[in-house]
C-alpha cells in the first residue's frame, strides 16, 4: 500500500495528492439556499471530476439537510498559488 503524499505535490513514492479548493451554492426543494466551501485532496489520474463533483455533492446534502437540492454554483480548483514567472 503505498503512502500518502503531501498536498504540495512533492513526490515521494506514489501517485502525488493534489489539495483542491471547492466552493458550491446549493437550494433545497424548499427554498433553503446554503453556501459552503472546503478543501478536497484530489489524485490526478485516478480520481475524476465527476466523482469529486458526487464527493462535494453528498456532503452539501448532508449539511442542508435534503436529499433533494439543486446546485446553483460550482467551483474545484487546485489550491497551489502560482509563484511569479508561472512556477508553483
Amino acid at each position: 500500500m503505498s503512502e500518502q503524499q503531501p498536498t504540495d505535490g512533492t513526490p515521494t513514492n506514489g501517485p502525488a495528492i493534489v489539495a483542491h479548493h471547492w466552493i458550491m451554492t446549493v437550494q433545497s426543494a424548499d427554498g433553503r439556499q446554503g453556501t459552503s466551501d472546503g478543501n478536497i485532496d484530489v489524485i490526478p489520474g485516478v480520481h475524476t471530476d465527476e466523482a469529486t463533483y458526487s464527493r462535494v455533492l453528498n456532503g452539501m446534502r448532508e449539511w442542508i439537510g435534503s436529499e433533494n437540492i439543486t446546485v446553483l454554483f460550482y467551483r474545484l480548483a487546485p489550491s497551489t498559488i502560482a509563484a511569479p514567472g508561472g512556477a508553483a
